[in-house]
């Protein structure tokens, strides 16, 4: 380090993706030497690692540089992440504009994000987040990794950025095409985690769909979930977990599926990037790839391995030219789909899309309002579900305090706890659920497992 320890801060918005980057970056610069702030007032640099999916993302992201810059006026702040991504190429739209916002001195395109990694031991920090605004000529994928995570369940990064081109989508054009990590490096990390005493990891990627690594032997994600599962099975199968962060209906083919039930080291659980339950609008979406009947089917192979299992979605309401009929087929199957959660978002428009220019925008009002009409239905199924764990057993992983998630997961507190403080997220507890208070279990341990804690 140079010019004495520098502290930071960072602010994470957004996925599981770039949770993993924000600790792979405070792990760096604190291997330079740098300090981890408690509060942003206390820090030098204050880095915020943004999300641009909806315009409500980048209104958020807005406040916060304004609260940040209130809170450590002499404090420089840099902004990467999507939305730094589409601000370098003038991709805003009117009010999102972030290079005038108060103590913001750089803007690092998502591509460039990993360049960040010794932005803390240059000797004229924080100018060098200037130059990093436009991105690489050549992408390759970023040089991240962790040895720890700051929450109790650690992310697993395998996969950055998407080919696919969604119509609606503007992580192509922020991320970049798809690259792959090695499957080698994902195991030795995966490794380290585990032997760490981490007892879930969730795998994580922005298009899981397009992970690829031919040199090792895994030319897709289920190869590189089944190389996982052998080497580290074995070992660790009963005292931790997997779970996958998000994937697409396409993938639930006959491999998939047999992948899913042999897999001794994966939640019962899927989050399925559905967008539309509607064939119509998922072709104009460009998401023609797979339909709502491919879904269905591969929901029905799984009731015969897996006995009980969470089953969350991504929908997106209101899509350009989404009719009423286009809507009522989503809601309809919606209530036909097994859901015990679901991630609805009404349609927002992001310049530089093809839907952004598309006809027959649907009024906002209209958009909101069919998407209250999507979670009032999931929240009926989610709660149902929940009320139907009474009485299970479970494993839960526990993430701050006394609460955690079971293996399908439903939010679960457990009572008559001991505080477990840094041992949170190092163990599988099995409990029995007892009750539901809210959209949360209430479930209580065998006395055996209470006596060894």
């Amino acid at each position: 380090m140079q010019n004495g320890a520098r502290s930071f801060y960072i602010l994470t918005f957004g996925c599981k993706v770039n949770q993993y980057e924000s600790e792979a970056l405070s792990e760096a610069w604190t291997a330079l030497g740098g300090k981890e702030a408690e509060s942003p007032a206390e820090a030098d640099l204050i880095l915020i690692n943004s999300c641009a999916v909806t315009a409500m993302a980048v209104s958020d992201l807005r406040q916060a540089v304004r609260r940040l810059h209130r809170e450590a006026p002499e404090a420089a702040i840099v902004i990467t992440g999507c939305a730094a991504s589409r601000a370098a190429r003038g991709a805003e739209r009117p009010g999102e504009v972030l290079a005038d916002l108060p103590g913001v001195t750089g803007l690092v395109d998502a591509r460039r994000k990993d360049e960040l990694l010794s932005f803390l031991a240059e000797p004229e920090f924080p100018v060098p987040a200037q130059s990093l605004a436009n991105p690489p000529e050549k992408l390759a994928y970023p040089s991240f990794s962790i040895k720890r995570f700051q929450r109790s369940r650690p992310v697993l990064k395998v996969q950055d950025g998407c080919s696919h081109g969604c119509a609606y989508c503007i992580v192509p054009l922020s991320r970049g095409p798809s690259r792959s990590r090695s499957a080698s490096d994902i195991l030795a990390e995966a490794r380290r985690l585990l032997e760490a005493g981490y007892a879930e990891i969730m795998i994580s990627g922005v298009n899981l769909r397009q992970y690829a690594c031919h040199a090792e032997g895994c030319p897709d994600f289920w190869a590189l979930l089944q190389y996982l599962d052998q080497a580290l099975a074995p070992q660790w199968a009963g005292h931790a977990r997997f779970r996958l962060s998000s994937v697409e209906p396409g993938q639930l083919d006959a491999r998939g599926l047999d992948t899913l039930a042999s897999s001794r080291m994966l939640c019962p659980h899927l989050h399925i990037s559905l967008q539309s339950g509607s064939p119509s609008v998922l072709q104009r979406m460009g998401r023609g790839h797979y339909g709502p009947d491919e879904l269905m089917r591969a929901v029905e192979a799984m009731r015969g391995f897996w006995s009980v299992f969470g089953l969350g979605a991504d929908i997106l309401v209101g899509f350009p030219g989404e009719t009423e009929a286009e809507a009522a087929e989503t809601l309809n199957f919606i209530r036909d789909l097994p859901l015990t959660y679901a991630h609805v978002f009404p349609y927002s428009e992001r310049p530089g899309t093809r839907a952004a220019v598309m006809p027959l925008s649907v009024p906002v009002p209209e958009r909101k309002a069919r998407a209250a009409v999507l979670r009032k239905a999931v929240a009926a199924k989610k709660a149902a579900f929940l009320h139907s764990l009474i009485g299970r057993r479970c494993l839960v992983a526990l993430e701050r305090d006394n609460m955690g998630h079971t293996e399908w997961y439903a939010p679960c507190r457990l009572h008559g706890l001991p505080s477990q403080g840094d041992k949170a997220g190092m163990a599988l507890l099995p409990a029995v659920v007892e009750r539901v208070e809210g959209e949360t279990l209430l479930a209580g341990l065998a006395p055996a497992v209470l006596q060894d804690l």
